[in-house]
Parts: C-alpha cells; sequence; structure tokens
C-alpha cells in the first residue's frame, strides 16, 4: 500500500474560511478546548453536527446550547457510531468531514473501518494543533479506566496460538495506558512507536519523560532497539511506518501475531486505523488494541496552532 499518495495540507488559523471549502456535513466531538469550538464555528459547512460523548460527562445543563447534537449512553464504540451514522441519514455522495480532534480512539477506529466496510468511497478528516497542553508532560487525558484492554469492535483477528506476539504502541502522554496495554500483553516483543516530529519542539520530550514512567516495559532493551517514529500530525505517515514494521516483522520468517495500540495523538490513532483497513484486515492475527476508557478529560490543551485537512479515501 502506497500511503503517500494520500492527500494532506495543513491549514493556517487565520484562513479557515477562504482555504476550507464548504463541507455538506461537519461532525465534531464536543469538549471545552477553545479549538474544538473555534474550529466548529468557522469550517463551513451546510449542516453540522454535535457528537457528546459519554466519556467526558456532560450533563444536559452543560451541554444545552450544543445543538444539533448526538449523545449516545453507551461507551462501546459500535453504539456510539451506529447513533452517529443513524442521525447522519444516507451520506452517499456527499462531501462529509469529521474533526477527529476530540473523538475517543475507539471511536475514530471503528467509525473509520465501518465507513470503508458500508461503501463509503471517501471522507475528509481534520485534526487541529493545540499551541501546548495545559500541565505539559503531565497532562492526563484518560483519566479513569475500566482495567480492561481488548479489541476495537470487529478490528481483533484470529491469532495463532503458536505465534510470537508483537505489540506496537503508538507513545503518548497516558503512561497509564501504555503500562495497561503492555501488561495486557506481557509476553509481546514491543515495538514503540513515538510522535516524531511532534506538534511542537517540546512535545516529544514531554511524551518521552511520561513513557518513561509507564514501568516494566519502558526499561526492556526493546523500548530502545525497536523504536521507531512517525509524525504526530501525519496519519498516512504513521500507516506507512507501521506497515513497514509488520513487513520486517513478516521477513523474520516466523508465525507472528500483530496487535496495534494507538495511545498518542489522535492524527496517528487515523493513521492506525487506516493501516488495519488496508492492510491489517487482510493479514490473520492483526488486532487493533485500547485500553477501556471511563472518563477523559474534558479540556487538556491551550490555544490552536493550525489545522490538518486529510482526504480519506476508503475504497
Amino acid at each position: 500500500m502506497n500511503y503517500s499518495i494520500f492527500y494532506r495540507r495543513s491549514i493556517g488559523v487565520d484562513r479557515i474560511e477562504q482555504e476550507v471549502a464548504e463541507f455538506d456535513i461537519f461532525v465534531s466531538a464536543f469538549n471545552s478546548s477553545d479549538r474544538i469550538s473555534t474550529v466548529f464555528g468557522r469550517v463551513p459547512a451546510k449542516r453540522k453536527l454535535w457528537l457528546v460523548h459519554p466519556e467526558y460527562q456532560y450533563t444536559e445543563i452543560d451541554t444545552v446550547n450544543v445543538q444539533p447534537s448526538v449523545r449516545p449512553t453507551t461507551l462501546d464504540e459500535v453504539g456510539q457510531v451506529s447513533e452517529l451514522l443513524a442521525q447522519l441519514g444516507d451520506i452517499t455522495g456527499l462531501h462529509v468531514c469529521i474533526d477527529i480532534t476530540g473523538f475517543m480512539r475507539h471511536v475514530i477506529a471503528f467509525l473509520f473501518a465501518k465507513l470503508a466496510v458500508s461503501g463509503v468511497s471517501k471522507v475528509y478528516a481534520l485534526y487541529s494543533e493545540p499551541i501546548s497542553y495545559n500541565k505539559q508532560e503531565d497532562t492526563i487525558f484518560s483519566t479513569t479506566t475500566t482495567g480492561r484492554v481488548r479489541p476495537v469492535r470487529g478490528m481483533g483477528g484470529p491469532n495463532d496460538a503458536r505465534a510470537k506476539d508483537h505489540l506496537i504502541i503508538g507513545v503518548g502522554y497516558d503512561h497509564k495506558l501504555i503500562s495497561e496495554v503492555s501488561n495486557f500483553k506481557d509476553d509481546a516483543a514491543i515495538h514503540p512507536l513515538f510522535a516524531l516530529p511532534s506538534l511542537s519542539a517540546d512535545m516529544y520530550q514531554q511524551s518521552a519523560v511520561k513513557a518513561a514512567e509507564s514501568g516494566d516495559v519502558a526499561l526492556r532493551t526493546e523500548w530502545i532497539t525497536n523504536r521507531r517514529f512517525a509524525p504526530a500530525n501525519d496519519p498516512f505517515s504513521t500507516a506507512a511506518v507501521v506497515s513497514e514494521l509488520v513487513a520486517s516483522i513478516d521477513r523474520i520468517g516466523e508465525p507472528a501475531n500483530i496487535y496495534l495500540s494507538p495511545l498518542s495523538t489522535k492524527a496517528q490513532t487515523l493513521g492506525f486505523s487506516l493501516y488495519w483497513i488496508f492492510e491489517g484486515r487482510q493479514r490473520s492475527g492483526v488486532s487493533l488494541l485500547l485500553p477501556e476508557c471511563e472518563i477523559y478529560s474534558r479540556e487538556t490543551s491551550s490555544g490552536l496552532r493550525r489545522l490538518w485537512l486529510y482526504e480519506v479515501e476508503l475504497n
């Protein structure tokens, strides 16, 4: 798969209205970050829709003015995506843009996989970069999890019990999630994928500092020797790096189960999902794993640096 053919471009904050063509539908996940509301208000679209994730734990009073909106009550990605797509209706032939910035990771992964298997040929994705995270390396995104780690629904491949397990982790600030995933697959070979270039000069160092607190996994030799890098804001380059990494594992010539766990930026989460859509589901033994999140921080960032618009061709 040649991921370099996909089109992406950056958009200046002061040129959103001039550089973004009007969409038929624009969807964003609501939270308290200014970069979410700013983009929602300024991107031109005939129809706009908020998705209010239950993980943010907003009450109806909190979001009385957040309209029109879809408000799932289940944490499960199937239920959330089903309610969203039911509200959107038939999108055949429409220009649909999804701002993934505030989306939950498991919903991003399942939504794009669902669109792909449903025959949607192209959808646009948008991601906004913050100027900084409020608490720098101490920023907490997923505040509470269930303690369970599982494949995203429909994205767990059949595994060979005789094969070696390989865990590819997208490394972000959530060191507790890295620990949960690595403990769940404690016998797997570890392949950390760091976000570099990062969204700003200091964010790579911040994520590396937090990742070092992930427990035993960060003390393993593989944490250094198997380290890979992909741009924090580029899902297509991320998918390409994952693809190359899986190919290198396969060249060893031994049976291998592949576990993908995107715990970095939402753009990289999309990249992991795209690899699974285009290659992973055709290869036996590829699963996309995530910890179950119950509560997610409503606001973690300050400012809006720039936007990225991605054309995701799903066929």
